[in-house]
């Protein structure tokens, strides 16, 4: 419980001070290879009435919901194919038209010199980058973005890491 409460103090602090991307990964027990993502952003693209989550290939997205975290207000949203992400102007004309995106509906659109700050709240199925190997948890995943915070499931602990890291150790 204590590391949960340290991880959401992460959360409330992190974005206090820095209006850009911030993930919380809160990795559940390892046999089920499930993780729960908290996706705090923030959209500034001026007049943009959506906002693009992606779904990254070989996860599968499931208890969804987003927030307009200024306000608290549940935000729709629904689970598009990139070809139609794309119509929106929104993503490069590369993206792969079977990606897989969140498209969020946001509650206006973005003001010029504004911005929308969002909540994305998701739970991923991955066998294939969080799993059990000789006994060990592993959760081998590349992190898009620069501010992440990883919380390991009950009496497990951290014996290596391929990023930077500051490692806390929180016991009860």
């Amino acid at each position: 419980m204590l590391s949960r409460i340290i991880a959401l103090l992460l959360v409330l602090c992190g974005t206090a001070i820095a209006a850009d991307e911030f993930t919380l990964y809160e990795l559940l027990p390892p046999e089920s290879h499930q993780f729960a993502i908290t996706y705090d952003v923030t959209a500034t693209h001026e007049g943009s009435q959506f906002f693009f989550n992606p779904i990254r290939p070989g996860s599968v997205a499931t208890k969804e919901s987003v927030l307009e975290r200024s306000t608290g207000k549940a935000l729709q949203f629904e689970v598009v194919t990139g070809k139609e992400a794309k119509a929106a102007g929104l993503l490069p004309a590369e993206t792969k038209d079977d990606a897989q995106f969140i498209k969020v509906h946001l509650l206006g659109p973005v003001p010029k010199g504004g911005e929308t700050r969002i909540r994305i709240i998701k739970t991923y199925t991955d066998a294939a980058s969080y799993f059990l190997k000789d006994g060990q948890l592993v959760f081998e995943r590349p992190l898009g973005i620069k501010r992440n915070v990883v919380v390991l499931p009950r009496g497990w602990e951290l014996v290596e890491c391929a990023s930077p890291a500051i490692v806390s150790n929180c016991r009860r």
